[in-house]
């Protein structure tokens, strides 16, 4: 639970000294029975002064006024706990006699162990809480003088609550040593006080701490004198401790109201006032329903097993003030104590009310009520108790599962939180208990950040005015500073690194008490160190965006690239096919009609064969091979390059196109062209990217769209030639040749389309193709020119 960073053997002695004691303490609980009787020797006679209710006497029907004959076998004389104290401890078997009445044997029944914890756990779970949160504060404020001070005040207090059933039972040393330790606390819980309100080094301090411990000195005297037999004391004794009490709560109280006076704004302010609400809501039930009527000899309005409920108030408070330097506003401490005060009150009428009407209490006494009482606050105070630790351990568990989630950004390359810079804020001004905080930052002369939490998160005029400051003081104040009232923000601190540039604003405290001079050092420190961390959280940022830019830079290429390889390769793929065709196309034609050729001309110089008479009707056939070798070998170089083109110009290189098309496919072609003369002339790679355009076109059609009719218009506008070629086919979706560049087996029209594309952008030119399902294709291209005669 806690970890001890300095070794302190003095406090790991005094815990382990705790410990033992007190499992000594609950091993004796179980021995012996409480039995709650204490006696007063009149003459003769030991009677019965005073029972507990809730002893194992008062059970046995021993009341008032019962004189004690016998203590296992001994008269009370003789018994040590009755000579010594005049109280029943220990005892088995009683012989007890009623006045007129004949005398009886009483056997004191051992209760089960079950039974025990219960009756006494109020008094354990009271002393645990004192060492616990003194031993808290000790160890989350080692180097803090009050968390010493307490630490002691708690160890002792604590050990008294538990040896306070053990007293009863027989317990050696038991009750000298609540005396004694009763007496001391006072001393403590003055020490303590003044050590926290820094009161220590006044005159009038040391008088009191002189007076306080001259009663532990006088009990230890009485004490002594007592084991010598020299005196009695018993009442002395236990009127001096709780005097002594009575005087060190009473001191206590003197300094806290001295102090009361002090001005609201004042850190120590809240201190005191939530000290002495403590004070008076843990030790004022004890000290006016049972120290009180003790000392006055009356019965105890209630006994210390009830009043005790309230004293687990003050280690809390006294633990809380200690820990946390930045109270909150005592006024609401205050309210919402009262709050559960007012809600224990009526719940408990109301459950008191039921239960008395129901039968299921067996007296209407006032006792009966308290532990109605006592059981109510307990129960609320649990619950609320759960219910906070319910609340921290899961956001432990949230923010132990967000981390498991997010895992190490550099892996999992997962963008900060839009609002880091605002959760930064939140923290500190949770840390320092303060309304808000604010803070503008501006990096690189082009990033303007404003965030806020708090009260300034929706509060537009206090963000105009504290904007303003800041844009005033952005190069006159270099260090934090206090401002003054009338501003809305109570700290401002600049920082500058370079080119960012940062105001932070801390707001006021959750309570009256406002910053002071001795505090500016360490919130400058606190402001640079938070400046600090916006500084790396706005690099982070700037860093992560150019990772990711990078990022998509590098996706964009690829995609771009990818494409590119597809094309290259599709380009080499149709140029082995076009040398595959070319092969054919020779070997078909040319080929075979120069082989025809060379056997004719081979035959007609053959020596053997004599003198061979060439007539009209060879020389016939031989010109007609030379003429479909020509012909064939005209349309393979007009297929590679249109000699039509370059001998004609484009406009007649199409035109000619064109007709062969429809001579030889079922296919009605319309072509309009706009500007565009058969005298002009442009770039050879204008022309050639303009014919080769129309001819991929219409062959696609042919292909691919299903349709009888093409449509072309080819328009000259100022440095742009303009084709459109369209049909009413079936279409496609284009959006899938781009999505698709990914699968390598793309069909040739595809393929032929991306080429078009490549070609005219390739040329500075821009593509563009309009399709959908049964909605027809048309493809667009403007193609800029340098120069056209």
């Amino acid at each position: 639970m806690w970890k001890i960073k300095h070794k302190d053997w003095a406090l790991l002695l005094g815990n382990a000294v705790f410990v033992i004691l007190c499992l000594v303490c609950l091993i004796d609980l179980f021995n012996y029975p409480y039995i709650g009787l204490t006696l007063e020797n009149q003459g003769k006679d030991w009677t019965v002064i005073n029972i507990d209710p809730y002893g194992e006497g008062a059970h046995s029907g021993i009341r008032e006024g019962d004189i004690i004959l016998q203590l296992d076998g001994l008269t009370p004389e003789l018994h040590p706990s009755a000579r010594k104290w005049h109280e029943v401890v220990g005892v088995s078997v009683l012989i007890v006699q009623t006045p007129e009445e004949a005398a009886r044997t009483v056997h004191v029944m051992r209760p089960s162990p079950v039974k025990t914890i219960f009756s006494e756990m109020i008094l354990i779970i009271v002393g645990l809480c004192f060492w616990l949160m003194g031993l808290n504060a000790r160890i989350k404020r080692p180097n803090l003088q009050p968390a010493r001070a307490l630490f002691r005040l708690n160890w002792l207090v604590g050990l008294l609550f538990v040896l306070t059933p053990a007293s009863s039972r027989g317990l050696w040393f038991a009750k000298e040593l609540m005396f004694v330790g009763l007496a001391l606390a006072s001393p403590l819980l003055v020490h303590f006080m003044a050590v926290l309100l820094k009161r220590e080094q006044e005159k009038n301090y040391r008088s009191i701490m002189v007076l306080l411990l001259i009663l532990p000195i006088l009990i230890l005297l009485t004490i002594l004198l007592k084991w010598s037999g020299l005196v009695y004391a018993v009442s002395e004794l236990r009127a001096m401790s709780l005097i002594s009490a009575l005087f060190g709560f009473t001191i206590a109280c003197i300094l806290l109201f001295r102090l009361w006076g002090l001005p609201a704004t004042e850190p120590d302010k809240n201190q005191i006032n939530l000290m002495l609400a403590g004070l008076l809501a843990s030790l004022l039930p004890f000290l006016i329903f049972t120290a009180v009527p003790i000392l006055t000899g009356l019965e105890p309005v209630l006994y210390s097993r009830f009043t005790a409920l309230f004293i687990p108030i003050l280690p809390f408070t006294m633990s809380y003030a200690v820990i946390h330097q930045y109270l909150p506003d005592s006024r609401k401490l205050l309210q919402e104590g009262s709050i559960y005060l007012i809600a224990g009150i009526v719940t408990s009428l109301l459950l008191y009310s039921f239960q008395l009407g129901s039968g299921w209490l067996p007296s209407n006494d006032i006792d009966s009520y308290f532990a109605v009482f006592a059981l109510t606050m307990g129960t609320i105070f649990l619950f609320s108790g759960l219910k906070f630790i319910g609340h921290k351990i899961a956001e432990r568990f949230n923010t132990l599962k967000d981390t498991a989630s997010k895992g190490d950004w550099a892996e999992d390359q997962e963008a900060l939180h839009p609002d880091d810079e605002k959760a930064l804020l939140e923290e500190l001004s949770r840390w320092l208990k303060l309304e808000g905080a604010l803070v503008f930052i501006k990096h690189n002369e082009s990033v303007f950040l404003i965030k806020a939490c708090g009260r300034y998160d929706s509060n537009q005029a206090e963000l105009q005015a504290l904007e303003e400051y800041y844009l005033k003081s952005l190069k006159t104040v270099q260090t934090g500073q206090l401002l003054p009232r009338t501003c809305a923000a109570e700290f401002y601190f600049p920082f500058v690194s370079g080119s960012f540039f940062c105001g932070l604003f801390l707001g006021y405290r959750r309570s009256r008490v406002t910053l002071n001079a001795q505090e500016l050092p360490l919130l400058s420190i606190i402001a640079y160190q938070t400046c600090q961390r916006l500084k790396d959280l706005g690099d982070i940022k700037s860093l992560r965006d150019r990772v990711t830019t990078g990022e998509q830079r590098l996706e964009e290429l690829y995609l771009r690239s990818r494409p590119v390889a597809l094309i290259k390769r599709w380009l080499f793929k149709n140029l082995e096919e076009e040398k595959r065709k070319l092969a054919r196309e020779l070997h078909d034609g040319p080929l075979q009609n120069s082989l025809y050729l060379y056997q004719k001309l081979q035959a007609l110089n053959d020596p053997s064969a004599g003198t061979v008479t060439i007539n009209s009707h060879v020389l016939s056939e031989i010109k007609d091979r030379i003429d479909d070798l020509s012909y064939d070998l005209r349309a393979i170089c007009g297929d590679l390059r249109p000699s039509a083109l370059k001998e004609h110009g484009l406009r007649t290189a199409l035109e000619g196109f064109i007709q062969e098309t429809m001579r030889n496919e079922l296919i009605t072609i319309t072509m309009d062209i706009k500007g565009l003369s058969r005298q002009d002339r442009f770039e050879e790679d204008i022309e050639l990217a303009v014919f080769r355009l129309v001819q991929e076109g219409i062959r696609n059609v042919l292909k691919h769209s299903g349709s009888g009719n093409a449509y072309i218009t080819i328009a000259r506008h100022d440095k742009e030639i303009r084709v459109e070629i369209k049909d009413d086919g079936q279409g496609f979706d284009p959006t899938l040749i781009q999505e698709n560049m990914q699968d390598e087996l793309q069909s040739d029209s595809r393929f032929g389309l991306i080429g078009m594309k490549e070609r005219v952008e390739g040329l500075g030119g821009e593509f563009t193709i309009i399709s959908g399902s049964g909605q027809g294709t048309v493809v667009r291209a403007a193609l800029p020119y340098k120069k056209g005669r």
